[in-house]
């Protein structure tokens, strides 16, 4: 029935090899219940190109969202060969739905027009080849991230204090956001420091993760708070601030009569307390 919808033989033919396609892959129960739902991604094939597009144009239309929603009818043109996905493209095109994201998260037109000068720039140098879309839009991400936590107003300008604020609550964004001040310098005449002391970044970055461990005390009651914490301590006691939860290994330990976790990292043991200990006192570490 659904097969009479469309407009032009190629689609109807696709449709109804997409429906041979799902019957052998889900049974005809499923098959029978699921294939209604597909039938306004066909048609939307139909009125828009008439055929099958290429990837590059199923991209542009839906976005790397919508195909991912569309499971089902993008995986039969894949496995067809029909359709040849590039990943390049379709991060790309994450890349540039999250940039235009940030680029609409200022809440007045001033710290807007900051904002997208200086992805002008960045987009400029994407297109040279000298930065990849990754790089613009972590570059965004901190620029924007600045411009809110400094709080300009209408021809108004971060400060030296505003930006140091920012680096004390950000110490991660450092390195990330120096291109946005170097760009401020350069653009509006100004002297901002680009990038802290290191001795006084290592210690911002610490005080940081105190901080992270303190606000974790209220869940505990999550049910991945224990490697919650854990990644948070090795930030804090061991400087590590990028381990992952994932195939995190740990168990119970005490050391000198404090409880906490022996955590296998790498080829090392280490230890982090608890967090009821680390409330008590300072461990011993």
């Amino acid at each position: 029935m659904n097969s009479k919808g469309f407009s032009t033989d190629l689609l109807t033919a696709l449709y109804i090899q997409f429906g041979a396609w799902l019957l052998g892959r889900s049974g005809p129960h499923k098959a029978a219940l699921k294939i209604n739902g597909h039938y306004s991604f066909f048609r939307t094939l139909d009125t828009t190109w008439g055929a099958a597009p290429s990837y590059e144009q199923l991209l542009q239309y839906f976005g790397a969202r919508g195909l991912r929603k569309a499971e089902n009818p993008m995986r039969f043109l894949t496995e067809t060969g029909i359709v040849t996905v590039s990943a390049q493209l379709r991060d790309q095109d994450t890349e540039r739905r999250r940039l235009a994201a940030i680029l609409m998260e200022p809440a007045d037109s001033w710290s807007a027009q900051l904002l997208s000068d200086y992805v002008d720039t960045l987009r400029a140098k994407n297109q040279q080849g000298g930065i990849d879309l990754r790089s613009v839009r972590l570059a965004a991400r901190a620029a924007a991230n600045l411009l809110k936590s400094a709080q300009v107003k209408s021809g108004t300008l971060p400060s030296q204090k505003s930006l140091e604020l920012f680096w004390r609550d950000s110490p991660g964004q450092v390195a990330t956001v120096t291109g946005f001040i170097g760009h401020l310098n350069k653009r509006h005449g100004l002297k901002l420091q680009v990038k802290p002391d290191a001795r006084w970044l290592s210690t911002a970055k610490r005080q940081k993760a105190e901080r992270d461990l303190v606000a974790m005390v209220g869940d505990t009651a999550d049910d991945d708070f224990e490697a919650r914490w854990i990644v948070k301590s090795l930030a804090y006691f061991h400087n590590l601030p990028r381990v992952s939860r994932t195939g995190l290994v740990f168990q119970p330990q005490d050391f000198q009569g404090v409880a906490g976790y022996n955590v296998s990292y790498q080829d090392k043991t280490l230890w982090v307390p608890s967090a009821e200990s680390f409330l008590r006192a300072d461990p011993v570490v």
